[in-house]
């Protein structure tokens, strides 16, 4: 398969400075997408391991007396449930990652480029998807120590979950837009 570069013509000297910043800052968003990653993946860690017991019971809106023996184990629990959406999320950002790489090489409309971009809607949906079952095993895990008939399984879609739903559709139309004109594009250099 043909991965298509795009240059500028020598003659052209206000497209090649255009092409240069796409690189360079495709360049820096690459960058950027791994330090989010890890910053996502280690602020998760260090909320589920040092925030206070009262903390966690104010963000999940239950009593704190519920969380009194909030142990290393639940607190584990609680970080690997929340890690589930997380996890797709990083998956994303390292396909975008990637994208964006084949980006800063110049590399528009090439198979990689769009693979690595639709992976990245198919990572966001995952984590959309997700998000709404980790908060409903979170609800049940820290209401376990509440009192009989106070447990609590909340279900729940917010505003950042549909949004995230929607870009994921927005990606995915556009990936496959990009697919149908690298195939166009293909087709047409074979008859020249």
């Amino acid at each position: 398969m043909i991965e298509p570069v795009i240059t500028a013509a020598a003659a052209d000297p206000d497209r090649q400075a255009r092409l240069k910043r796409i690189r360079l800052f495709s360049l820096v968003l690459a960058r950027c997408f791994v330090v989010l990653a890890m910053l996502l993946t280690v602020g998760l860690l260090f909320y589920w391991l040092s925030v206070s017991a009262g903390s966690i019971a104010a963000d999940a809106q239950i009593p704190q007396e519920w969380l009194s023996e909030l142990g290393l184990g639940r607190r584990l629990i609680g970080f690997a449930i929340s890690f589930v959406p997380l996890a797709c999320l990083v998956f994303a950002l390292m396909a975008a990652r990637r994208c964006f790489g084949a980006f800063a090489s110049g590399n528009f409309f090439g198979q990689g480029a769009i693979s690595n971009l639709r992976y990245f809607g198919l990572g966001l949906l995952e984590s959309a998807l997700l998000k709404p079952v980790s908060a409903a095993a979170l609800s049940v895990l820290l209401s376990w120590d509440a009192p009989a008939g106070q447990h609590r399984l909340t279900l729940g879609l917010d505003s950042d979950t549909m949004l995230a739903l929607l870009a994921a559709c927005i990606v995915a139309v556009i990936t496959w837009v990009m697919a149908e004109a690298s195939a166009l594009a293909e087709e047409n250099a074979q008859f020249i």
